[in-house]
C-alpha cells in the first residue's frame, strides 16, 4: 500500500489557498447495476468516482479505482429510468455499491423541464413561489425540475431541499452549486452542499439527451474540486456517450469560452460542439436570456421569486425538448395574471414578444415599437404601426430582445439589441441599412440603450460602450469597462460628455467625440443603481437604492445626497420641473421631491404589481418602471399593476385607464392621450378625458 500526497493550490475570487489530501491509491469501488422490478443487471450503465468513468459489463458490474478527492460512487441514469438514490457516498467498510433503477412507464424522447435559479433563501423558508413552480410542473408535464445554484448560504442550503425537494413538488428535483453555496462549514467550500444534496458533478439522461450538471468551483469559500477536475470528468463523462444522444449541460455560470465552447484543463481541450452540445443552461446572473450561438443555446433565466439585478421579471423556465433537439423555451413570469383591457381605446394591436423598457416613438404618423423575447424560437422585433388604425406596416425581425430604448432619425430607425447588435433600418420600408455586432466581453447582455447625434451611433453596454458611424455602422472608438453588470440605466449626451450607467461598478463620462474618461464614482452607494441621470444646468440628479445624489457635471463629485427611506431602484429617470424631482419608486408608486433639499413633499401609492422587475423584490409592492412625462400641466406614466395614470403635479389623481398587464416603458404622448407597449405584448391608443 502506497501513501499518495497531494498538494492542489487553488484561485477563487481574491483568495488563494492550499489544501492537502491525504489517501491510498489502491482503493478500488465495484458493485453493481439493476432494474428494480426485476432485479436484472443493466448493462452498458456509466458510474463514476467524481473522476474516473466506467460502464457496467453485460453482467452488469463495475470497478471504480479510488481518488484522492472522490466522495461519491455516482450513477449515471440511463434513459427510460430514474432513481432518487443515484449516488452512494464511499466508506472503507461498505463492501459493495450497488443502485436499483426504476423504470419508467412514460416515453421520454419529448419531453420538457423547469428552470429556477438563484432564490438565495434563508431560515425562514422559500415562500410561496414553490407552490406556484409545482403547479408550473405539473401542468407543462415536466420530466424534472433543475435549480440552477445560489441557494444561498449555510442557512439556505439546509432548507431549500425541505420546501422543494422531488417527494413535495411532485417531479424530480436536482440542484447545481452555486457561488453563494460554497460556505464555511465542514471541511472544504462543498461540503455542506454535498453532505446535503449529493455530488456536485453528475448527469443522467432523458429521452434522446444527455443532462449534465457541473460545478462553478468558485465561491465565498475555498473549493475542493478544481477546474480541471471539473471538465477531466466532463470529457470522460461525455466519452461514454451514446452515439445519437445530444448533450445539454447545467451550470451556475455561463461557459467559460462562450463563443467558441471549447473549455481548458491542463495541457487538454474538450470541444464541447464536437461532443455534441445544444444547450448551456446557467443562472448567476439575474437576468433572463437566450442566445444561439451557431447552433448552441445559451440559456439563463432570472431570479425566480424575485427582480433580476437589471431589472429582469421574475421567472421560471421551460425548455422542451422533442428527440434530440430543443424545440421551444418560454418564461414563466411570477405573479403575473394578464388581463382584459378597459373599453373606449382607439385602437390595440397584438405584437409578437412583449414590452420592457424600450419607449414607442411617434414620428411622420408611424408608431415604431421594439420587443423583448427570452424564449425560443424568437418573435421579437421592431415594428412601424399606423398611428391612425393601429395596422402594422412593417416588422423587422431582431436576433434578440430590443429591451430598451431607441430612436428615430431622419429615415432611420436605429436600435441596439441585448446581444449588441446593432440595427439600422429604413423608417417607411423596414429594410435594414446596416447591421453591426458589438462585443460585449461576458455572457452579461446589453440592458442599455441606443442614441444618435449628429453623424454617430453611440451604444454598447455597461462592460464596454460604442460610438458608431451612422453612415455605415463601423466603430469609430470603444472603451472598456469589464467589472459591470447589465442594467436598465440609459445612456445620457450633455454638450460633450456621454454618461454612461455602470451598475454595481460606477457612474461614467466620456467625452462622446473620442472615448477619453472624464470622470468616474463609485461613491456612497452610487454604484449600486438602475435608473438614468438627468442633467439640469451644471447639476447631475440621480437616485440609487434609496439615495438621491446632486453630482456636479464637470467632474462628477457628489455635491449632496440624502437617504430618503424609499427603494428608488426603477428603469426610470426623474421627471424635474420648477424645482421639483417626480421619481418613480420600486414599492411605492411615484414620489415627488423638493430639488433644494430633497424633502419629500407628495406621494402616490398605485397598486400592486403583476411582475417582480425591480431587484431582488417581491410580494405587495407598488412598482413604476415608466418614466415620468408632461401630459399638458399634469403627468402621465404608466404601473406595474396595469394601469396608466394622469396626476396633476400635486400627485393627485386625474384619471387613470386599465391596460390588463404591466407599462415598464415610458409612454408615446400625444396630445390628446398616449400610446403604451405593455407587458402582454399589446401596442394600445388611448385618449384621456
Amino acid at each position: 500500500m502506497i501513501a499518495l500526497i497531494a498538494v492542489i493550490v487553488l484561485v477563487g475570487g481574491s483568495s488563494i489557498g492550499v489544501a492537502v489530501y491525504y489517501g491510498v491509491n489502491n482503493d478500488r469501488y465495484s458493485g453493481y447495476v439493476y432494474d428494480a422490478e426485476s432485479n436484472l443487471p443493466l448493462s452498458g450503465v456509466a458510474v463514476t468516482n467524481g473522476r474516473d468513468v466506467v460502464k457496467t459489463d453485460e453482467n452488469g458490474h463495475f470497478v471504480l479505482d479510488g481518488w484522492l478527492k472522490g466522495r461519491f460512487v455516482t450513477v449515471t441514469i440511463p434513459s427510460g429510468y430514474w432513481t432518487e438514490k443515484y449516488y452512494i457516498e464511499m466508506n472503507k467498510a461498505k463492501k459493495g455499491y450497488d443502485f436499483y433503477l426504476d423504470k419508467k412507464t412514460s416515453d421520454d424522447t419529448n419531453h420538457s423541464f423547469l428552470q429556477v435559479t438563484d432564490t438565495e433563501i434563508g431560515a425562514d423558508g422559500a415562500g410561496d413561489w414553490v407552490e406556484e413552480v409545482r403547479l408550473d410542473a405539473e401542468k407543462e408535464n415536466a420530466s424534472f425540475i433543475i435549480h440552477t445554484g445560489d441557494i444561498c448560504y449555510e442557512d439556505g442550503l439546509k432548507q431549500h431541499i425541505k420546501d422543494m425537494n422531488s417527494e413535495n413538488m411532485g417531479v424530480p428535483v436536482r440542484y447545481i452549486i452555486g457561488n453563494h453555496d460554497y460556505v464555511g462549514w465542514g471541511k472544504y467550500g462543498e461540503d455542506l452542499f454535498e453532505s446535503t444534496y449529493g455530488p456536485v458533478n453528475y448527469s443522467f439522461d432523458v429521452g434522446d439527451i444527455h443532462y449534465v450538471v457541473t460545478a462553478i468551483v468558485k465561491g465565498d469559500h475555498r473549493a475542493r474540486y478544481s477546474r480541471s477536475d471539473v471538465w477531466r470528468w466532463l470529457a470522460r463523462d461525455l466519452a461514454q456517450v451514446d452515439s445519437g444522444k445530444k448533450v445539454v449541460i447545467f451550470n451556475h455560470d455561463y461557459c467559460p469560452d462562450e463563443n467558441g465552447f471549447v473549455v481548458k484543463y491542463g495541457g487538454s481541450k474538450l470541444d464541447l460542439r464536437q461532443r455534441g452540445l445544444i444547450a448551456w443552461v446557467f443562472g448567476h446572473w439575474h437576468y433572463s436570456y437566450l442566445n444561439d450561438i451557431d447552433g448552441i443555446l445559451n440559456i439563463t433565466t432570472s431570479k425566480t421569486d424575485g427582480g433580476g439585478i437589471d431589472s429582469t421579471p421574475a421567472a421560471t423556465r421551460v425548455v422542451k425538448l422533442q428527440g434530440n433537439a430543443v424545440a421551444e423555451s418560454r418564461l414563466i413570469y411570477r405573479n403575473f395574471t394578464p388581463s382584459d383591457c378597459q373599453e373606449g381605446y382607439e385602437w390595440r394591436t397584438k405584437l409578437d414578444g412583449h414590452g420592457e423598457f424600450a419607449e414607442p416613438i411617434y414620428d411622420g404618423g408611424k408608431i415604431y415599437v421594439g420587443t423583448v423575447d427570452d424564449g425560443y424560437p424568437k418573435k421579437c422585433g421592431i415594428y412601424a404601426i399606423d398611428e391612425s388604425s393601429g395596422e402594422i406596416l412593417w416588422k423587422y425581425p431582431t436576433k434578440n430582445s430590443i429591451r430598451n430604448s431607441f430612436q428615430v432619425v431622419a429615415n432611420r430607425v436605429v436600435a441596439q439589441d441585448i446581444e449588441g447588435r446593432v440595427y439600422c433600418i429604413d423608417k417607411d420600408s423596414g429594410n435594414e441599412i446596416w447591421s453591426t455586432k458589438t462585443d460585449l466581453l461576458a455572457a452579461a447582455n446589453t440592458g442599455l440603450n441606443v442614441l444618435v447625434e449628429n453623424d454617430r451611433v453611440y451604444c454598447g453596454g455597461a462592460q464596454r460602450s460604442y460610438c458608431l458611424s451612422l453612415a455605415d455602422g463601423k466603430v469609430i472608438w470603444q472603451k472598456k469597462n469589464d467589472k459591470a453588470n447589465s442594467s436598465p440605466t440609459r445612456m445620457v449626451i450633455d454638450g460633450d460628455m456621454l454618461i454612461v450607467g455602470s451598475h454595481w461598478d460606477e457612474l461614467i463620462a466620456y467625452n462622446k467625440n473620442n472615448g477619453k474618461r472624464i470622470w468616474d464614482n463609485d461613491k456612497e452607494g452610487l454604484r449600486y443603481r438602475t435608473t438614468t441621470p438627468v442633467v439640469v444646468g451644471d447639476k447631475i440628479y440621480v437616485a440609487a437604492g434609496d439615495k438621491l445624489f446632486e453630482l456636479n457635471k464637470s467632474n462628477g463629485k457628489i455635491l449632496r445626497s440624502k437617504e430618503t427611506g424609499i427603494n428608488l431602484d426603477t428603469a426610470t429617470a426623474p421627471y424635474i420641473s420648477d424645482g421639483i424631482g417626480y421619481f418613480s419608486t420600486a414599492k411605492d408608486g411615484v414620489v415627488a421631491f423638493k430639488l433644494s433639499d430633497f424633502e419629500k413633499i407628495a406621494q402616490f401609492r398605485t397598486g400592486n404589481a403583476l411582475v417582480f422587475t425591480s431587484p431582488y423584490l417581491k410580494g405587495e409592492i407598488s412598482t413604476v418602471e415608466s418614466s415620468i412625462k408632461q401630459f399638458g400641466d399634469d403627468i402621465i406614466f404608466g404601473a406595474s399593476d396595469g394601469y396608466l395614470y394622469r396626476l396633476d403635479k400635486n400627485l393627485n389623481l386625474r384619471n387613470k385607464y386599465h391596460i390588463g398587464a404591466p407599462v415598464l416603458s415610458s409612454l408615446c404622448v400625444g396630445d390628446d392621450g398616449a400610446v403604451a407597449l405593455d407587458f402582454s405584448g399589446y401596442a394600445t391608443k388611448i385618449k384621456f378625458n
